[in-house]
């Protein structure tokens, strides 16, 4: 398991089951429709994330990729609300784009809601760009859901972002 020490008491590494009592209690106060442990399981055989602080989970990211190997999505990324706006998610998505470029993945993809704006002006600062945009229809409650598909083409190996190295 490679282990990526960063400053201020913080690491990143691979996901275990162990870490599941904590990544479930991140997950429930992160979304509306929280995943269950199966899910996680099943993730272990993907690119699953933790970020500790002070040997603390803190965060997690959960990308997966796709058949044709040159493709990844980001499927879920969370922060425990008391580590909020401390740069955690920042942290977990760059080791992320560096385990996929070190991979020779070229596209990076991710959805997010309209409503999580600073979600969206993080991922912007990475190169996400609006690729898509989903509109599910209204609920029972009369609302719809709008969902940005955000998209960031990865450098080839040994090239830098402007394509020359």
């Amino acid at each position: 398991m490679s282990v990526d020490t960063l400053d201020h008491g913080k690491s990143i590494r691979s996901a275990t089951e162990e870490d599941f009592d904590r990544v479930l209690e991140i997950d429930r106060h992160s979304f509306s429709a929280p995943w269950i442990y199966n899910f996680f399981k099943s993730a272990l055989n993907d690119i699953f994330l933790v970020l500790e602080k002070d040997r603390e989970i803190a965060g997690y990211l959960i990308a997966c990729v796709c058949h044709d190997l040159e493709k990844a999505v980001i499927l879920r990324i969370a922060v425990h609300p008391d580590h909020r706006g401390k740069g955690i998610a920042k942290e977990l998505i760059r080791r992320c784009l560096d385990v996929l470029t070190g991979r020779n993945i070229r596209i990076v993809e991710l959805d997010v809601e309209l409503i999580q704006r600073e979600a969206i002006r993080l991922y912007e600062k990475f190169g996400f760009k609006i690729a898509n945009i989903i509109v599910f229809p209204s609920d029972t409650l009369g609302e719809e859901e709008t969902f940005y598909i955000m998209r960031l083409e990865l450098p080839k190996l040994g090239e830098t972002v402007s394509g020359k190295q």
